[in-house]
């Protein structure tokens, strides 16, 4: 245990300076002479007065010295710890490259660099620099873990903050995409709804390409023309012109880079049948374009076709067309299933993966959370962002089983719909609670989520879920 968290007064102590905090920040937002002005420098009075007296005790003064020779022990510790493993991460990026450049020239590896690249990714040997043997009592483990946490939440948030947080089922996707992608090879993620299969398809993209990749969402009225390209009246020298201008396909193959088909089974069938041949083409081939007289555009280095598409079911995600086995055969081996986070734990087990993404939704910079949402807040609605995931995808096992009504469970169909508490969801609804000031507590934020759910029996479940993490819904 921390010696902040062990003595009673340092612990106010430590209240009483982040309050005094908090009012020094309203107090540089409030207009100068105004009443909130001087109501908060009376509080900040107040507040430096009892910190003085609680500080001024000998006892008091020295556990704080000792406190904090603690924890900027555990701070060093913790640091070392994360720049080890940054050298570790740096090692097996060197690795990566040799292999993507191997696959950019066209050529296998020769025997030099498949022995660079088994050392660059063999588990580190620990040589134990010195860090290690200085954590020896249970105090300073404890104050080594809360360091790491800090470290680990800040690293999630930045993470989430550019687009993806790297779980591990992400980093093995990856892992494996990447040179797939490098080939021009195309590549499919499947998924259930809000499992962040366009965030991982755009990490993807960004990683091969130094500009942002052409994405297409499938929904709405879009027609293969629009995908393609079409002519357009312009006038030229007086007169009025007939031009063919490339859609965003066409654009990402004559400029090289990925285009994102996001929800490709919502777009039109007849450019799904185009996409057969298309998904054939690699870099250096040429594409005749029909709608432009037959002329060729020819495919540059760094064009890829990366899909998504959702999970395709009798029961949800209406006015979606089921792939062809036609078209899924032409992504071949590089098809993932993206599912989602703590897929295959038990009922009772701690989903570690989204408590992490809850955290990294609200912490501050420094690792911190927001006074509005709790630690518990974070398990409780971790657990039941879990829970929700998991009947919807279909889980009827031990625990997963009582959300999932009878009628469902003869029919086979899962205890969940339409709604999830998706990852997405989950980030929105903490981002509302800790952006609120404190207007807007969890229960309700939860509560406007379960009321937005148009279907009648996935409200009645997913309260129930919620109830049962111990939310008031209603």
């Amino acid at each position: 245990m921390l010696a902040f968290d062990a003595d009673p007064a340092l612990r106010e102590a430590r209240a009483l300076a982040d309050e005094r905090l908090r009012v020094r920040r309203a107090l540089a937002a409030a207009a100068p002479e105004s009443a909130e002005t001087a109501d908060h420098l009376r509080d900040l009075r107040a507040l430096e007065d009892r910190l003085d007296a609680v500080l001024e005790h000998p006892e008091h003064r020295a556990a704080v010295e000792r406190a904090l020779a603690e924890r900027a022990g555990a701070l060093r510790v913790a640091v070392a710890f994360r720049r080890e493993a940054e050298g570790r991460a740096r090692l097996r990026a060197e690795a990566d490259g040799i292999v993507s450049r191997a696959i950019a020239s066209g050529r296998s590896l020769t025997a030099s660099e498949r022995a660079r690249i088994a050392a660059l990714r063999a588990p580190a040997v620990d040589a134990d620099p010195g860090w290690r043997s200085a954590v020896t009592a249970a105090g300073q483990r404890d104050a080594l873990l809360d360091a790491l946490g800090a470290l680990r939440l800040r690293e999630a948030r930045r993470q989430l903050r550019e687009g993806l947080l790297l779980t591990d089922q992400m980093r093995g996707i990856i892992a494996e995409a990447l040179p797939a992608i490098l080939r021009g090879e195309p590549v499919l993620l499947v998924g259930e709804t809000g499992g962040a299969k366009t965030a991982l398809a755009e990490h993807l993209a960004r990683a091969v390409a130094d500009r942002d990749p052409e994405l297409v969402s499938g929904y709405g009225d879009i027609t293969s023309a629009q995908l393609i390209g079409t002519h357009e009246l312009r006038g030229e020298g007086g007169a009025t012109v007939s031009a063919f201008v490339r859609g965003p396909l066409l654009r990402a193959m004559a400029e090289g880079r990925p285009v994102i088909l996001d929800e490709v089974n919502a777009m039109p069938a007849e450019f799904l049948k185009r996409l057969n041949r298309i998904l054939q083409l690699r870099p250096g081939d040429a594409l005749g374009v029909q709608e432009d007289a037959g002329r060729e555009v020819g495919i540059a280095p760094g064009f890829a076709i990366l899909a998504t598409a959702n999970e395709q079911t009798p029961h949800r995600y209406r006015g979606l067309d089921r792939l062809s086995a036609e078209l899924v055969n032409r992504f071949g081996a590089n098809a993932y299933r993206v599912h989602y986070p703590d897929t295959g734990l038990g009922y009772e087990d701690f989903p570690g993966e989204n408590a992490l993404l809850a955290a990294a939704a609200v912490v501050d910079p420094h690792g911190r959370l927001p006074e509005e949402v709790s630690a518990d807040d974070l398990f409780r609605v971790a657990r039941a962002a879990f829970i929700s995931q998991q009947v919807f995808a279909g889980e009827h096992g031990e625990g997963f089983g009582e959300y999932v009504s009878t009628e469902r469970e003869i029919d086979g169909r899962p205890g969940l719909e339409e709604a999830v508490l998706a990852p997405r969801t989950l980030v929105a609804v903490l981002q509302k609670v800790a952006g609120s000031a404190g207007s807007v507590t969890l229960d309700r934020a939860l509560t406007r989520f379960v009321e937005g759910v148009m279907h009648r029996e996935d409200r009645r479940v997913l309260a129930l879920i919620l109830e049962g993490q111990g939310f008031r819904i209603g």
